[in-house]
């Protein structure tokens, strides 16, 4: 659940490795030959593709995506509430 990651009993050090190691059938020994961005992007990968297998994870990828958003949907912010936005 919520703030299980700050629970010191569950963390753990292989976990980023197991999971690429899952998504790419790689042995941790290949898992840690490889070069940072290469991991980091096929963790990135396998993450994604684990949270898509569920409609909530599906729903937090969407969440994900509409936090990153820098600039306002003007057109969607005219549509609901009319008038002359910025």
């Amino acid at each position: 659940g919520a703030g299980d990651e700050s629970k010191e009993y569950l963390i753990t050090e292989t976990e980023e490795i197991k999971t690429v190691s899952i998504y790419t059938g790689f042995d941790f020994e290949k898992c840690l030959s490889l070069d940072m961005r290469t991991f980091k992007c096929l963790f990135r990968d396998a993450f994604i593709y684990q949270m898509k297998q569920t409609e909530e994870g599906r729903a937090y990828l969407e969440d994900c995506w509409i936090l990153e958003w820098t600039q306002p949907d003007r057109k969607d912010l005219r549509e609901n509430f009319g008038g002359d936005i910025v």
